[in-house]
């Protein structure tokens, strides 16, 4: 009876401390660019593991490089995202490392390569990383 007693004591001591560290997931503000506020709350509730990784991705998922302007042609331009309409808008013509959220725009994430968009005619591109990379990055920065 005591080994009963003792496990369903472990379990709910268990059980709490994985609600406590669900809940205190917050999602990066970046994330309300590509996301709805109804989508971030739904998965705030059914998948809290799916924010935190949202929210590494929109700082870890991509990196920017200066390419020179002629390299750069040879993508495709980088275009803001509409949340509402989930398609491709307007096409961004300016690069500020500051304020860059690369939640803001449409971008692919394709299995084994990189997406690669140039930033209008400013000569920076920016490098989606490929899905198995991303996998990669994540599963060491969570320490697996």
């Amino acid at each position: 009876m005591k080994k009963i007693l003792i496990s369903l004591i472990s379990l709910v001591v268990v059980a709490n401390v994985f609600a406590q560290q669900q809940a205190s997931v917050v999602p990066d503000n970046k994330l309300y660019s590509k996301f709805q506020t109804e989508d971030i709350n739904n998965m705030l509730s059914l998948s809290p593991q799916e924010i935190e990784y949202w929210n590494w991705f929109a700082n870890n998922g991509f990196v920017v490089k200066k390419s020179g302007i002629d390299e750069a042609q040879k993508y495709p331009f980088l275009r803001f995202f509409d949340k509402d309409t989930k398609e491709a808008g307007e096409i961004e013509v300016a690069y500020d490392e500051a304020s860059f959220n690369i939640m803001a725009y449409d971008f692919d994430i394709k299995m084994d390569k990189s997406t690669v968009y140039r930033i209008g005619d400013t000569g920076y591109v920016v490098c989606v990383y490929s899905s198995s990379k991303l996998a990669d990055k994540y599963n060491k920065y969570l320490g697996r």
